[in-house]
């Protein structure tokens, strides 16, 4: 969304309404104003809402696996999944667990970088073109008072952009509790948002993409079964560093894509049932009438609708609508809360997630 807007207004109003964009939606959540819709998840719509984030995600994973078409694509993608398996089924007892838990970071660097370099499928000309070391510029394309503008128009359309990554960010933190066997609760929402909105602004500081939850990152948590804070706080000051250095970066970008597809069918499988556990906790217990009506409806629109969209109007129709319209239309994780979240209000209430925390 923002490549065609860059176009349409230039970059210094993208970048403004990046930025007053990052600080709306920090506003929402320091002011704790996005728990207040915590009532319209219950169970039925998070879980529905998970089960189409694996499932979205799946076909890019399938894509990636898939790759040119070639056997060699198929062979990387069968090979990480593989090599994940045999080390988190296998080496359970090796090394204290190290290598099961690890089983994506080894697979992705045996296969990807060690066969892949083998097989020739490596660009390390990629990598060889890159400087060791790289620091950040402090606005780069701009900043308030000195090339960044803040036209309306822009920032609406930006404001549509966050609205709709806030939508998904929501159903992102429930499957992060429900993987990591916490409730979930309003703070975990408010919480969330204004970190991202803060990461957004900051990121429009150094010229960098607004900030969003990264959904393959549940399907980590699942299929690692670590979901400890300090991890991931040691896993942060990690990307920090290799944001520091270019030529580091470039490997992830050099290795064969299959590699990075045959990692996210595993992860989105894990998604996937999460959200189907999630499910298994509505009321009484189970999916009712009410509830299955809610998640089977949900499932067929939020899958069903953008293919529609695309095939029957096409892609050229969908970009020449707002951005908000496109967004929802073509984005089935924003149609499945939409659409959830509607069922749910017209159906009746249902029983709280959790008590509020």
């Amino acid at each position: 969304m923002l490549a065609p807007l860059a176009t349409q207004v230039g970059a210094g109003a993208m970048w403004g309404a990046v930025f007053v964009g990052g600080l709306a939606e920090a506003s929402l959540g320091g002011l704790r104003l996005v728990g207040r819709v915590r009532r319209f998840f219950p169970p039925v719509v998070c879980g529905t809402v998970i089960v189409v984030i694996g499932l979205a995600l799946g076909q890019v994973a399938v894509r990636l696996s898939i790759g040119a078409g070639r056997v060699i694509d198929l062979a990387f993608a069968l090979g990480v999944v593989a090599t994940v398996l045999t080390l988190q089924l296998g080496a359970r007892e090796v090394l204290g667990g190290i290598l099961a838990r690890g089983a994506i970071f080894v697979s992705i660097w045996v296969v990807g970088l060690g066969l892949g370099s083998v097989a020739g499928e490596v660009e390390w000309s990629l990598v060889a073109s890159r400087p060791w070391l790289a620091w950040p510029q402090l606005f780069p394309y701009g900043g308030p008072g000195f090339g960044w503008e803040f036209p309306l128009a822009a920032v609406l359309v930006v404001l549509a952009a966050y609205l709709g990554s806030m939508v998904e960010s929501l159903g992102d933190y429930a499957a992060t509790c429900e993987v990591a066997g916490v409730a979930y609760r309003e703070r975990h929402m408010n919480r969330g948002i204004l970190a991202e909105g803060l990461g957004s602004a900051f990121a429009s500081v150094l010229g960098a993409l607004p900030c969003t939850s990264y959904t393959q990152n549940i399907g980590i948590i699942a299929t690692t079964r670590v979901a400890s804070r300090f991890v991931v706080q040691i896993a942060a000051g990690v990307l920090l560093l290799y944001g520091l250095c270019p030529k580091f970066g470039a490997l992830l970008v050099a290795m064969p894509r299959p590699v990075l597809g045959g990692v996210f069918v595993l992860i989105c499988g894990s998604i996937v049932v999460a959200g189907l556990r999630l499910l298994g906790q509505g009321a009484d217990g189970g999916l009712g009438e009410r509830q299955a009506l809610i998640a089977g409806t949900t499932l067929v629109l939020a899958l069903a609708a953008p293919v529609v969209v695309e095939r029957v109007l096409g892609p050229e129709w969908l970009a020449a609508r707002p951005a908000a319209l496109s967004l929802v239309l073509g984005n089935s994780v924003v149609l499945a809360v939409l659409v959830g979240v509607t069922l749910q209000v017209l159906l009746g209430p249902d029983r709280p997630l959790d008590r509020r925390g």
